[in-house]
């Protein structure tokens, strides 16, 4: 989340925000706000605008923006001028007694739900590790395969953006695929036709993927800035022809592509394990999560955590904690099941088909439950599946 403060004075008023949150822009006008819009469109952002006159706010009327975008106008305390903010579309009119910082940061944490409700019901999950290996691919196409058998009146979609050479091609039965995400990049015009044609694949009645990069080199492609802006505008368009989709980046770098699928997911999860090692990488990036405004939709979920060698979960919550303003907890935790995940990453099987009943898919079942199928309007038959969720830890703990 990007905060913009445009004020023709005062413009270290906010100053406070900077500690709070990664990118905090102070402009001097209106235009100003229209040209740094036009290089950040792929992010939210926050406007704050002091206003001197009611023409000032007027400027407003005119301006088209994206779902992205929440506006807060600071001005007199006047009716007039709360009247018209409201009518322009303005969120929030504050005046200078309110437009104190902490009023303001309650409304930016706010925001980003409303952003959210403004983008539909789609969701999008955005699946992160702190390091290569620690199981985030695997967690990913195993969710994803499991939501599209159990309910399969939704659409399932699988995004494979990591920045090395992709593997859940493979497990999805396209060894050497035609087309990758590259391909959707080079599309000119987003057709659904034309995406089948260029690397959308089909994989059951509900279930289709895109493959991942297939060469090293192809990662300069997933950097070019004019192909960052179509993965966006793919995402944008495909998110209202599915249900689920859930995009897999890899491991986290502080990459452009990977900042903004971030911000327009609906929900990020990020997979860590118990180790020391771990949790130094990890409290690196919960900082950077912390100041992006991410904090609401961020899940950590902690893969083999009960290894030898690990810490506890309390001691995590503790370390991951320290120095910042939100007390980070760890969301889920899956068991360490290497017998059965060994043998199907070595033979590029999901463990959904291999082994539906081993300690990780009831694992990744109560995930499910937990953090995706949460309306019990989603399918009509389930309700045998929430009940269901009630005995999986301990069926977990039986396994074990």
């Amino acid at each position: 989340m990007i905060i913009a403060y445009v004020s023709n004075r005062d413009q270290e008023c906010y100053t406070e925000l900077k500690d709070e949150f990664e990118a905090v822009h102070s402009l001097n006008s209106i235009d100003d706000f229209i040209n740094f819009y036009a290089r950040s469109k792929n992010r939210d952002i926050v406007l704050i605008y002091r206003v001197e006159q009611l023409s000032d706010i007027e400027q407003l009327a005119d301006l088209h923006f994206s779902n992205n975008i929440y506006m807060i106008v600071v001005g007199k305390d006047d009716i007039e001028y709360s009247l018209l903010a409201g009518k322009i579309g303005v969120d929030a009119y504050l005046n200078e007694e309110q437009s104190n910082p902490n009023s303001v940061k309650e409304l930016i944490f706010k925001s980003q739900s409303i952003i959210k409700k403004r983008r539909g019901k789609s969701n999008i999950s955005v699946f992160t590790g702190i390091s290569g290996g620690v199981g985030t691919t695997t967690i990913t196409m195993n969710i994803a395969k499991n939501i599209a058998e159990n309910y399969p009146d939704k659409n399932v979609l699988f995004l494979d953006f990591a920045y090395t050479k992709s593997v859940s091609n493979l497990f999805f039965e396209h060894v050497q695929p035609n087309k990758t995400i590259i391909d959707i990049a080079m599309l000119q015009n987003l057709e659904m036709e034309d995406l089948f044609d260029n690397g959308l694949e089909r994989y059951s009645n509900n279930f289709y993927f895109v493959p991942g990069i297939q060469k090293h080199t192809d990662r300069e492609d997933l950097e070019k800035p004019e192909n960052i802006q179509r993965f966006l505008n793919f995402i944008n368009f495909i998110k209202d022809k599915f249900d689920f989709i859930l995009i897999d980046v890899g491991m986290f770098e502080d990459v452009e592509l990977e900042i903004d699928i971030q911000e327009l997911a609906d929900s990020i999860y990020v997979v860590t394990e118990f180790s020391i090692p771990s949790m130094s990488i990890l409290k690196t990036y919960i900082d950077i999560i912390d100041k992006s405004g991410w904090y609401s939709k961020t899940h950590i979920i902690a893969n083999r955590s009960d290894s030898f060698g690990t810490v506890t979960e309390e001691e995590a919550k503790k370390i991951l904690s320290k120095g910042l303003k939100h007390q980070f907890e760890v969301h889920y935790s899956l068991p360490n099941d290497a017998m059965h995940l060994r043998e199907c990453w070595n033979e590029a099987k999901l463990v959904h088909d291999v082994y539906p009943t081993s300690p990780f898919m009831l694992g990744i079942e109560d995930m499910i439950t937990k953090f995706f199928i949460h309306d019990s309007a989603l399918h009509v038959n389930n309700i045998h599946k929430i009940t269901k969720s009630n005995s999986i830890m301990e069926k977990i703990k039986k396994w074990l």
